[in-house]
């Protein structure tokens, strides 16, 4: 292991030595690299490659204090690339920069190119370019950099473009759009084009942009929009847009503005005609015509190379710093790779490039420049200050030299949302919707559904978000979102109900919350409300956050009277046959008995069942397991006793078995499950509903005739909360219908006051009724909400908080109706009662019977009395 390690250490030296001459050694070398057509095509005479090494190494002698560059000129057709150079100067068309670009890579070299207009740059860490830009056209250059860059990543753009503009221009830009560029993760843009005639006619100018903008398909040409027009036409192309509805938080609209700098327009007032959700940026030429401004190839030869110096002077200074603390072995291992030294000398570039382009005098064309600007619109309605005008903010600035030179997103709502805006909303208590809870201090604390689905949304469009609460009356509260205030808080509790109460929402929304929703004064409404198609007039509504279902809300079932139970486990079909079954099995036995041969040699006389009456007697006391005084002699009479014997012990076995069943399980009497099942019960039960709610809305325009009875009987509650209204269905008069949800709030709230439940939840949901958020009828962020909110639905994020705060059973609702089931039941006086009263019955028919019989005999008697017989001695 030691010996492998020495000779990779060894190979790692001989490499490194062999790989290339330390800057401390020897001069850095470049190669000035001139494609003599590029320069032609600018008008350079044919001998600049002279004045091109002269100004170099003139720059070099001057900036340059330690170290040395040695230069050498090469026209592109007699040079080779090898990796004896350490730097690459190329002067040459966009296609060869990028194929030496490529060689250099390969190569380890450092490429600083001067290249032609319309070329994209090389990537900042590997390389650095310049254009070479005639002022007026660089539009395509300013395009193409803010592509590379990540600025403008649209997929699909709709130019609109003034026709004053000229045909070539505006074809290189639609080419800087859509060519593919060096970095694969930035794809080519399909555009659209659409031309639109100046006129100094407003009215006119207006007519063209309608027509043009007329039977726009946004799903097939895409929602990003780039206008290159007068600054005249700005507010007029936006305003027509916006009456079609093509300006909205959902599209973006990029001006570009070339005449801004000549008619010293305030692109400031243009951002304030701009209103709440609008996504607009300004790119305007901010170029100042002064002749002292420098550009051209030599100025920026003279900029790069003074850059180039500096960061050679850096690298050979680190060299030399790291030579004085190590030995020569330790130094050729340790220095930089000549990959790792392309990537430092690149950065000291840009830096010293930076540090230069930040002075006075410095910056090669720096007289040509765009500047962008984002209009910041989102939130602002509800800012005082702003009074709902949109705001400019400096987002970059472009020019030739450093390229696109972004501070900040072009489009900042795009990618920052409401960009941590406080936005005011407003809700009231409403568990398990909405909670509103104190703390000791008096801070309120918002929780429940609605506040868990506003955080997500606050996360997701980036805003913080400052509550008013609104009263359960037409009052409003504002003070309790901003300080602990014990007093606010005492003089809220009669108004709100910490323990929450059990009733739909459609009927108690205090007026205030509609009220600042219709008049824009906040957000939204931070609460369910039903969603009402006549509403719809005055205010909107988000996607619905859950269907809530109506049900029954009926008395527990009570255990039958017990009185009759030794009859229970027979139906009376069931009875009625097994009597009629003595009756017949006696009258067979009869029968058989009668007509049955008699054995001659019996000369005793069978007595006993020689009548259907005794016969009838005799099956009923074998029923019930008592048997009689004879048997009969016969083998066929005797077969169907045997046979009856055989029925009674299947039966009497059945109906023991049933009978302590019916002791351990109590009857329960019939719960109220469907609305038929009210109905034919109707003389027993009342029903009522929430006055005002949807359910009254509904069957008021159904046509059902169910419904129609349901409505004509039904009691309307102010709160289906009230403790009179629960006492009536604990009694078990009444019926209470509301959501299922509102409904298992009382069952959970009787079972922790009760310790037992005294309801039961029918099995039966009708009515669905939508519930969502509101808010105004002409704000802009609906459609982002409701996206939002269905991508809580799709990931499952809303089912997860309902569950969490609405579980779908519960204790209460599990010992409800249903279930009868009982622990060890003893058998008390109230399950023997029946038999006592038979007994009782037994009694009292056999008295009625023996007085019946004492009456004859007496009657009898005294007829004896009455006859005359003769006396015989």
């Amino acid at each position: 292991m030691i010996t492998l390690l020495f000779l990779l250490f060894v190979v790692k030296i001989v490499y490194s030595y062999n790989d290339y001459p330390s800057l401390i050694t020897s001069n850095a070398t470049m190669a000035v690299v001139i494609e003599k057509s590029f320069l032609k095509d600018d008008g350079h005479h044919q001998n600049v490659s002279t004045k091109i090494a002269d100004t170099i190494n003139g720059v070099i002698n001057k900036w340059m204090k330690v170290g040395g560059i040695d230069v050498k000129v090469y026209s592109l057709s007699r040079f080779t690339l090898g990796r004896d150079f350490t730097i690459l100067l190329s002067i040459a068309s966009c296609q060869w920069t990028w194929v030496l670009f490529k060689q250099a890579k390969k190569d380890g070299l450092v490429h600083i190119a001067i290249t032609g207009s319309d070329c994209p740059r090389l990537p900042d860490q590997e390389g650095i370019s310049i254009p070479l830009i005639n002022p007026g056209q660089e539009l395509p250059q300013l395009f193409l950099d803010l592509r590379v860059s990540g600025a403008l990543s649209w997929n699909k753009i709709n130019i609109l473009y003034d026709t004053s503009f000229q045909r070539d221009t505006i074809s290189k830009v639609l080419k800087s759009l859509s060519i593919q560029l060096p970095n694969k993760k930035i794809k080519q843009a399909s555009r659209s084009l659409f031309a639109i005639k100046y006129d100094k006619d407003e009215i006119a100018l207006r007519k063209q942009i309608t027509e043009t903008l007329s039977d726009f398909e946004f799903e097939k040409l895409g929602y990003c929009f780039m206008a290159i027009v007068k600054v005249d036409m700005v507010i007029p192309l936006i305003e027509v847009a916006r009456s079609m509805k093509m300006v909205h938080p959902g599209n973006q609209w990029l001006f570009i503005l070339s005449d801004v700098s000549r008619r010293k327009t305030n692109i400031t007032a243009l951002a304030q005609r701009l209103i709440e959700g609008e996504n607009v940026a300004f790119i305007y030429n901010h170029t100042k015509f002064d002749p002292s401004c420098e550009s051209g190839l030599f100025c920026h030869l003279k900029e790069l190379t003074k850059a180039l110096s500096f960061a050679l002077e850096i690298s050979y200074k680190s060299e030399l710093d790291l030579f004085s603390r190590v030995t020569d072995e330790e130094f050729e291992v340790l220095r930089l790779t000549k990959e790792e030294r392309v990537q430092e000398i690149i950065e000291n570039i840009n830096k010293a490039l930076n540090a230069e382009r930040s002075t006075s005098d410095g910056n090669c064309g720096k007289c040509l420049t765009w500047s962008i600007g984002s209009a910041i619109t989102w939130g602002n309605s509800f800012d005082s200050t702003l009074a709902g005008r949109g705001q400019l903010i400096p987002s970059g600035s472009w020019s030739p030299g450093p390229g696109s030179n972004l501070s900040d997103s072009v489009f900042p709502h795009i990618d920052y949302g409401f960009r941590g805006k406080t936005l005011p909303i407003i809700t009231y208590h409403n568990p398990p919707w909405q909670i509103v809870q104190y703390s000791k201090n008096g801070v309120p604390n918002y929780e429940g559904l609605t506040f868990d689905i506003i955080d997500e949304l606050s996360k997701k469009l980036n805003f913080s978000y400052q509550v008013i609460l609104a009263t359960n009356n037409t009052g409003v509260s504002k003070a309790v979102d901003n300080a602990p205030r014990s007093l606010v808080s005492k003089r809220l509790s009669d108004n709100l109900s910490y323990e929450g109460s059990g009733m739909s929402v459609g009927q108690k929304l205090p007026e205030s919350v509609l009220e600042m929703t219709r008049n824009n004064k906040v957000f939204f409404a931070a609460c369910i409300y039903t969603v009402y198609e006549n509403k719809k007039k005055i205010i909107n509504y988000t996607i619905p956050i859950s269907v809530q279902t109506y049900t029954l809300l009926a008395p527990k079932p009570k255990i039958l009277s017990r009185a009759l139970l030794f009859i229970a486990p027979f139906t009376g079909e069931t009875w009625a046959v097994l009597s009629s079954t003595i009756i017949i099995m006696g009258l067979i036995l009869y029968l058989m008995n009668k007509l049955s041969p008699k054995p001659a040699i019996s000369a005793q006389k069978v007595v006993g069942l020689n009548t259907p009456y005794q016969c009838v007697w005799y099956v009923y006391g074998a029923l019930l397991q008592q048997g009689g005084m004879h048997l009969p002699q016969e083998d066929s009479s005797r077969l169907i006793v045997g046979t009856w014997w055989l029925g009674v012990m299947v039966l009497v076995a059945t109906y023991s078995g049933s009978l302590v069943a019916f002791l351990t399980f109590p009857r329960m009497d019939n719960t109220v499950t469907t609305i038929d099942d009210l109905l034919e019960r109707n003389a027993e039960f009342t029903w009522g509903f929430p006055n005002g709610s949807f359910l009254e809305d509904y069957l008021e325009n159904t046509e059902e005739s169910k419904y129609l009875e349901l409505l004509s009987k039904a009691e309307r509650h102010i709160s289906t909360s009230d403790m009179n209204i629960v006492s009536r269905v604990q009694d078990g008069t009444h019926v209470l219908i509301d959501w299922k949800s509102s409904l298992k709030y009382l069952m959970r709230k009787d079972l922790t006051e009760t310790g037992r439940c005294h309801f039961s939840l029918s099995s039966e949901d009708f009515i669905s009724e939508p519930i969502a958020m509101m808010i105004s009828k002409d704000s802009p962020y609906l459609t982002m909400i409701n996206r939002e909110l269905k991508r809580m639905h799709e990931t499952g994020l809303i089912d997860k908080w309902i569950l969490e705060r609405m579980p779908l059973k519960d204790e209460c609702w599990e010992s409800g109706a249903n279930n009868q089931e009982a622990d060890n039941h003893k058998v008390n006086m109230g399950d023997m009662q029946g038999i006592f009263f038979v007994l009782a019955i037994g009694f009292i028919m056999a008295a009625i019977l023996i007085s019946c019989e004492f009456g004859w005999h007496k009657k009898e008697e005294a007829h004896e009395r009455k006859l005359i017989r003769p006396f015989v001695t």
